[in-house]
Formats: structure tokens, sequence, C-alpha cells
């Protein structure tokens, strides 16, 4: 996260993607090229992704430098810690790391609604995204959904 000094600031965070899925084992085997070659190109391809996601998240460290935890994540803001240096009404941009590998990471302008302490005393931060790209706002969307299904599959083991 990085404070702006306007709302008509510039994000820094343009996006970037890498593959969702590694390189497709079925059109390299059509491509009739030997299994052993396959099985290396597919697991070259898995190596420097993770590569280029370690790199990329290397220069966002260095954009980005608030780091906090998220409490809690929609579509609309975050509750997040207090960094300790932001106030109600600056305007910020988040970038959240959603999953590290593959890395999935989404990027939103945000504006400081309100400073609350929780029940352990802890100052937290709503923020409020009022500019996020269409994809980004997909990628929390899913990742909420994603995270859901997997508390709930948890409660239900847990019940049992």
């Amino acid at each position: 996260m990085r404070v702006l000094a306007s709302e008509t600031e510039s994000p820094k965070f343009t996006g970037f993607s890498l593959p969702e899925a590694p390189v497709d084992s079925k059109t390299l085997a059509n491509a009739h090229i030997p299994d052993a070659l396959v099985s290396f190109l597919l697991d070259m391809d898995a190596k420097l992704n993770a590569v280029l996601a370690h790199l990329k998240q290397d220069r966002l460290q260095e954009d980005f430098p608030l780091w906090t935890d998220i409490h809690e994540l929609s579509g609309a803001g975050i509750r997040c810690s207090d960094t300790g240096t932001l106030n109600v009404g600056d305007h910020v941009e988040i970038i959240l790391f959603l999953s590290e590998f593959p890395l999935r990471v989404a990027g939103a302008m945000g504006r400081v609604l309100r400073k609350e302490s929780d029940v352990d005393g802890e100052t937290q931060c709503a923020i409020e995204f009022y500019r996020i790209h269409e994809d980004d706002l997909e990628k929390i969307v899913q990742h909420v959904f994603v995270e859901e299904r997997r508390k709930i599959r948890t409660m239900r083991l847990e019940e049992d």
C-alpha cells in the first residue's frame, strides 16, 4: 500500500499476469515432441513462472512500502490493521497478493473511511475502493469465493 498525494494521482500498479495454468501438455504432445522433452518443458515453464513471480513481487515491495494485515476483503474494499501512517480521508493505492503460487495480484485505489479499535484494542482501517480495474475486481471476487468455500469445508470437517 502507498499513500497518494491526491485522488487524481495516477496508479503505479498497472497490473501484470502470469499464465493461469501451465502450458497445455496436449498441445505439446500434438507437436510430436518426445514425452521426456514435454515433461522437461512443462517443468521449466513452471520454474520460470516462479522466478518471474518472485522478481515482480520484489519490485512491488519497493514501490508499495506500507504493509498491513487484511482482516476482511470484498470487491468494495478492505478492513486492515492500521499502519500508523493512515488518516481518515487519505487516498491510497493498494496491491493485494491473493496467492503466491501462482502469483495472483490485484490493485485498487481507495479512501480511508474510518479507523476503529477491535475487541483486542488493535486499530483497524476501513478502506473503500473507488477505482479498480474489472480484471482485478474479478480476481478479488474469485479469491473471496474460494476462501469462503474453504472455510465452509473446514467447518464441516471439524463437525464430523
